[in-house]
């Protein structure tokens, strides 16, 4: 049951007048809209370069969530009047589609016609032919006016299936890309997608339908060809002018989608973490800089995004050089859009704001609400603003807010803007552009402009037109050098008639920069992959890195499509040569650095079956190249030993044994190879067989003998490394691997010693080595680590003996001794002991874990329940939390945390911090045991451990205070089995007390006026 608030006359007023609010957070700053368009216009603040001008308002345009011009430069608006919980039962939908003119030329859309109305949560339209494909309602529609009066009188399903769950988590932005195909952002929620009805193509509606679970979507608008391909994207995908994709989700801003599914199935065995690189810092690491009060679901992602949409790269030159390529991405909690410059790093960037503190668009009014961005005829940059008190959607909402009476204040505004360069030059032209569409030569010549709209539009036009006819002016272009349209030219081509061999060398031998790559390795090995003339133009085209176009994307770009069998092996030693001088530091080529990531991924790729080959070459050409100094020298280490290792284990995976012995025997076995070489392949190995340490160790059984002497001088040599300074960080996962191989009793006690340690990367990476060693090793070992550890490490120690029938009867008779409490065991370890395949290690399992509260507390809840029905007051809540719970507790500005964060209350409910007040060592958070410190002078220090190394303890205890025991100096180390926080506190708070603690805890964020004092319950 929810609490009945009493809220004092002192807290309304507080909220009515105060210029802070109770928990001396700043408002006066704050900007209570709603404002009217001209209003909201002053109180923008963007960059210096920039300036924002009004496009659009209500009554014109209303909860507007995305825009495109037409080429006559009209401009449609999608409204989304059903957000956020859509229509009454059996009433049709508010979504409608408006078109909106600038008859007088002053740059104001308004005299808004109504394409289509009655739609459901539509959110997104490109134009396609005499129509718009439209995203609305779990389908993917086209609807076009017949009879020339405005509105849409025709509509048919093409796709349906996607999930209708909720209304901000739906399919959207349908946009049509360089490789002419229309994309289709997930929206997180996925779909079986069947063809619809309607369908032009004649697809089988009863197909069988195709899951997008965690992936986007595309079809071919003129065969219908449909597929599920990487993703995923919520609200917002782009394009950026080399043609590759970026999305973004509520918690990643700019993600570029990296590699597609296609790509990764080319190679058998191929398994990697990610196939997108987050170029914006993403999550707890995105900084945002509001001028506003945001006000975020959760307190702890305060100034993080937490809303991203509508990611946008700027491909346009009307805001300046310095702006193309940027990402821009709103986050319409926050009240601002934001801009990162990217910069190219291998097949993927790197991105950074251009000034720290600030945001490319900012403004005080919490009421502006940026959703989706857009590229305009006049080649300015358009933010579509709904323009709502609240932005949030109910289903993430806490309960208490799912009612609040500003939830739909609103629905009648929305706003369109333009951000254009302040000071023009002076030969700038910001007229909005139409394309003419009369002629072929006309649309083609529209492919190089100037303006990404109306490229776009030119490119759409000229697939529609589904004609050969214009092919042989396409290949003119070609053949042209320097043009820069030659990104569309192959593609186009690849669509209306037949990609040649002659094509392909026309393009290459007229490229002039490094845009039309991706279509030319793509196009050129998808026709052409399997034939020498294919084989001759790869190997020829290296000379075009001597002619503006980057070695870097050039290597990245071949890789990521062709095989590497198909370069001759003088071209190979070029892309190994090339890839190693780009990993020296201090290099003429630093701006083409590689990730070690992508360059191991793209390597496998392009290795498909031929694993063996790639990575004996770049073995070859690693202990070959003579780095001239230690810095130089570490930098090859670090950026190749992922390389070499991942090439190894996929020779494993691929389960190749021949090729597994070889390396064995001519790179582990060679005692002129180097340390870094050897480890690296014998780690990659030792992951990739299916049967691991065991199958490896049978194969080296059969090696020569001065092979086998040679691999154990390997082993030997990491058990040296890790005992000295001399390993980088990097580097430590592939050294304990190759204890993990070792049978003898000194590099068993290593890895018990290590994973007791103090050092937690170091302790967690031992005890995954450990783990790998025979069975009768690693029980008892883990046994006498048990006392030794605490936090993660400890509890994957827990979990390791719980998931084994052999291990499970240690862990059990830990519990029942008491060395390890009973509340240690948390749900993930319960769950694994109940899994177990022994029933009767299950029923003692269940007969130790069962918990009984005391029943002194179970008397004070019933006694206290009556707390949960009294009228309470936040305010009087702080007054008693400061006094009885601040010493541990935090909660905004009052308190120290030295116990769990409890300010995030937006989930829990009054009667969960009831039983946690009242009875603590209910369920505790095993970060949060409380332990006993003995010393040698026979002291007790208590408290929650904060930090461990390898020399000391340090003790996190009551208003943060830290003690550090050296280790020397500790007799016992004790966990207590119980919460820091003591029991009995109903001793020192009443029930009414208990009741506006609670309140306060509830609450806390409700108390400046920014949400509706109505909420607070």
């Amino acid at each position: 049951m929810l609490l009945n608030v009493r809220v004092s006359l002192l807290l309304v007023s507080l909220i009515a007048i105060s210029t802070s609010n109770a928990l001396g957070q700043e408002t006066q700053n704050a900007e209570f809209g709603p404002f009217s368009a001209e209003e909201a216009a002053k109180k923008f603040v963007l960059h210096d370069d920039c300036k924002i001008e009004l496009v659009a308002a209500e009554p014109d345009v209303i909860d507007p969530v995305h825009i495109a011009f037409n080429t006559d430069g009209k401009l449609w608006v999608v409204e989304m009047t059903d957000y956020p919980n859509g229509p009454g039962d059996g009433q049709p939908g508010l979504s409608r589609i408006r078109v909106l003119s600038d008859d007088d030329g002053d740059g104001r859309f308004n005299n808004p016609v109504t394409f289509a109305e009655k739609l459901l949560f539509a959110n997104g339209l490109m134009f396609w032919k005499d129509g718009v494909i439209v995203t609305t309602d779990g389908k993917i529609q086209f609807m076009r006016d017949t009879d020339g009066d405005g509105k849409a009188d025709e509509t048919q399903v093409w796709f349906e299936g996607f999930a209708t769950e909720n209304p901000q988590l739906r399919h959207n932005h349908p946009q049509l890309a360089m490789d002419c195909k229309i994309y289709i952002a997930n929206g997180l929620r996925g779909g079986n997608i069947v063809p619809g009805p309607d369908n032009p193509w004649g697809l089988d509606p009863k197909a069988k339908p195709l899951s997008i679970s965690g992936r986007d979507f595309r079809f071919d608008p003129l065969t219908g060809k449909y597929e599920a391909i990487a993703g995923m994207a919520q609200f917002g995908m782009a394009f950026d002018a080399h043609g590759n994709r970026f999305v973004c989700t509520n918690r990643n801003p700019g993600r570029q989608i990296v590699l597609e599914d296609e790509q990764l199935k080319l190679t058998p065995g191929l398994r990697i973490p990610r196939f997108y690189e987050d170029v914006a810092a993403a999550g707890e690491n995105s900084k945002l800089y509001p001028l506003s009060r945001t006000w975020t679901t959760s307190n702890l992602h305060a100034n993080q995004f937490t809303a991203a949409c509508g990611v946008l790269i700027y491909n346009d030159s009307s805001l300046g050089q310095n702006f193309f390529g940027n990402i821009f991405t709103c986050d319409p909690t926050a009240n601002l859009v934001h801009r990162e410059i990217a910069v190219s790093i291998g097949p993927t960037s790197r991105s950074h704001s251009e000034k720290e503190g600030d945001e490319f668009l900012a403004t005080k009014d919490e009421w502006f609400r940026p959703v989706n961005l857009a590229h305009g005829p006049d080649k300015a940059l358009y933010v579509v603003d709904m323009y709502r008190a609240v932005i949030e959607h109910p289903q993430f909402m806490p309960v208490e807010l799912k009612d609040r009476p500003d939830l739909t204040l609103g629905l009648d505004k929305g706003r369109i803007w333009r951000v254009v360069r302040s000071q023009p030059p002076a030969d700038s032209d910001h007229k909005l552009e139409q394309v003419d569409a009369s002629s072929p030569e006309l649309l083609i010549q529209a492919l190089s402009s100037d303006s990404v709209w109306k490229q776009n539009h030119a490119q759409r036009l000229l697939i529609e037109s589904d004609s050969k006819e214009v092919v042989p002016q396409l290949r003119s272009r070609i053949n042209a050098p320097q043009t820069s349209d030659e990104k569309y030219l192959l593609p186009l081509i690849a669509t209306l008639d037949k990609l040649t061999l002659a094509d392909l060398k026309a393009a290459m031998s007229n490229a002039n920069d490094i845009y039309f790559l991706k279509s030319f390795f793509e196009l050129g090995q998808r026709h052409f992959g399997e034939t020498p003339e294919w084989k001759d133009l790869v190997n020829s085209s290296f000379h075009k890195t001597d002619s503006g176009i980057p070695v870097s994307s050039f290597i990245f770009e071949m890789l990521g499509q062709v095989p590497w069998k198909t370069l001759s092996e003088a071209d190979q030693k070029i892309v190994l040569d090339q890839i190693l001088e780009r990993i020296v530091p201090g290099s003429q080529k630093d701006s083409e650095q590689y990730d070690p990531y992508w360059l191991s991924v793209y390597l496998r790729l392009a290795a498909r079956s031929e694993s063996l080959d790639v990575s004996t070459q770049l073995i070859a050409a690693f202990e070959q190249f003579e780095p001239k100094n230690e810095a130089e020298k570490q930098a090859l280490r670090l950026q190749t030993y992922a390389a070499i290792r991942d090439l190894a284990e996929l020779v494993a995976k691929q389960n190749q044994k021949d090729q597994a012995r070889t390396l064995l025997t001519t790179i582990v076995g060679n005692e002129d190879n180097s340390f870094a070489t050897r480890m690296s392949v014998l780690s990659g190995l030792a992951q990739g067989f299916p049967g691991g340490r065991t199958a490896l160790n049978a194969l080296i059984a059969k090696l020569p003998e001065e092979a086998k002497a040679n691999i154990a001088a390997t082993i030997t040599e990491a058990t040296r490394v890790l005992k000295t300074k001399d390993s980088i960080a990097e580097e430590l996962p592939i050294l304990f691997d190759l204890l993990s191989l070792a049978d003898d009793d000194a590099s068993l006690q290593q890895l018990i010693t290590a994973t007791g340690s103090g050092d937690a990367t170091r302790a967690s990476l031992a005890l995954s080595a450990l783990l790998k060693r025979p069975a009768a090793q690693v029980n008892p070992a883990l046994v006498e680590l048990l006392p030794k550890r605490r936090g993660s490490v400890r509890r994957s120690i827990l979990q390791a003996m719980a998931r084994s029938t052999s291990r499970a009867p240690a862990l059990l008779d830990e519990i029942e001794s008491g060395r390890v409490p009973a509340l240690e065991i948390d749900a993930t370890v319960e769950k694994t002991l109940y899994r177990l395949s022994d029933k009767e290690l299950v029923a003692r399992a269940k007969k130790l874990l069962k918990r009984e509260p005391p029943a002194d507390r179970v008397k004070v809840l019933e006694e206290y329940q009556v707390s949960l029905t009294m009228d309470s007051d936040p305010l009087r809540g702080k007054v008693t939390f400061e006094k009885n719970c601040a010493t541990c507790h935090k909660v905004g500005d009052v308190g120290v945390n030295v116990a769990p964060d409890i300010s995030d209350s937006r989930t829990k409910t009054p009667d969960f911090y009831l039983m946690n007040i009242l009875d603590p060592n209910r369920a505790i958070d095993a970060n949060y045991f409380s332990f006993n410190i003995l010393d040698t002078d026979g002291k007790v220090h208590s408290g929650i451990v904060a930090s461990e190394t390898s020399t000391s303890v340090t003790l996190k205890q009551p208003e943060g205070k830290l003690v550090t025991i050296d280790r020397e100096n500790i007799e016992e180390f004790k966990n207590t089995g119980v919460s820091l926080m003591p029991v009995g506190l109903e001793r020192k708070m009443s029930k009414q007390e208990v009741a506006d603690v609670i309140s306060f805890i509830k609450n806390w964020r409700y108390l400046d006026g920014q949400i509706p004092k109505e909420v607070i319950k």
